[in-house]
């Protein structure tokens, strides 16, 4: 598709909102015109179809994470501790997202297929959000990683991913964080 419009973030957003009341099952290109106050036609034309729709969406809502987490965390904290830190603001954040919310415990089928397939020649999640996340995971001193950045951060996308999907576990978030730190990190104590 093209450049964003006005038209394209006004039906995003309707488009989520209407994910956290009734789920991705319920979506119809028609019902997010109507929500957004647009017409349909210019719905099918900012996004082609659902599919195209939903492509824009996660694209979208993944963007939105990870420009929020670039200004609420200190990329100038040790690596370690930046680490720690995106591992609990991702946990925070998706816990928060109410859409996300609801596919997780309405229709988890969608977030194990964003999560697992590849589109033609689209990342799946894991590595779309991983590849956006390195240079957070990596802003002080990937030398101080055990692994690549875009390791690292899919390291972390996964533990998150794992804990945010499962709504009980043994483990707090600052353990989960910590986890998350000594595995991609040489030293995590400094």
């Amino acid at each position: 598709m093209t450049s964003p419009t006005r038209s394209s973030d006004v039906l995003h957003d309707a488009a989520v909102e209407l994910i956290a009341e009734s789920g991705l099952g319920a979506l119809t290109i028609g019902g997010v015109a109507e929500r957004a106050g647009v017409s349909r036609a210019t719905a099918y034309r900012e996004f082609g179809d659902k599919d195209g729709l939903l492509a824009a969406i996660g694209r979208g809502e993944v963007v939105k994470m990870i420009t929020a987490a670039y200004t609420e965390l200190d990329l100038f904290a040790p690596p370690a501790r930046i680490v720690h830190a995106v591992t609990l603001f991702a946990l925070g954040y998706l816990r928060k997202h109410a859409a996300f919310g609801y596919i997780r415990d309405h229709e988890p089928a969608w977030l194990i297929n964003v999560a697992i397939t590849h589109g033609k020649s689209e990342l799946n999640l894991v590595e779309t959000v991983a590849a956006l996340a390195a240079p957070l995971i990596a802003a002080r001193a990937d030398d101080a990683l055990a692994l690549t950045p875009v390791q690292a951060a899919e390291v972390v996308v996964r533990i998150v991913l794992s804990h945010v999907l499962l709504a009980h576990s043994n483990l707090s978030d600052e353990q989960v964080a910590a986890t998350a730190t000594r595995a991609v990190v040489l030293d995590p104590e400094a």
